[in-house]
């Protein structure tokens, strides 16, 4: 979470949220009961437990994986090239 430089007041990311509603609603309703059900499950956990164990953090980092949105925007062979990535002015 992130907080303003001058007080402890959390800073919240309307349009991220605006835009996260506008998604949900357009969602079919089946969709939206195992969002909710998900979202439910999610805070619960995030409230109830903390992994203790590098074996317990693996897994949740495999599950988290798992979930994130698959891309397949790949950088080319160029790109990965040394001269490409760094500046050579110093």
């Amino acid at each position: 979470m992130l907080y303003g430089s001058e007080s402890h007041t959390p800073i919240m990311n309307v349009q991220l949220v605006n835009s996260l509603v506008e998604v949900v609603l357009n969602l079919s309703p089946e969709e939206q009961k195992l969002f909710q059900e998900k979202l439910s499950n999610k805070h619960l956990t995030l409230l109830t437990s903390k992994p203790q164990t590098s074996s317990e953090r693996l897994l949740l980092w495999q599950e988290w994986i798992d979930t994130a949105p698959k891309s397949y925007a790949n950088l080319n062979d160029e790109a990965l090239h040394r001269e490409n990535i760094y500046d050579d002015e110093v």
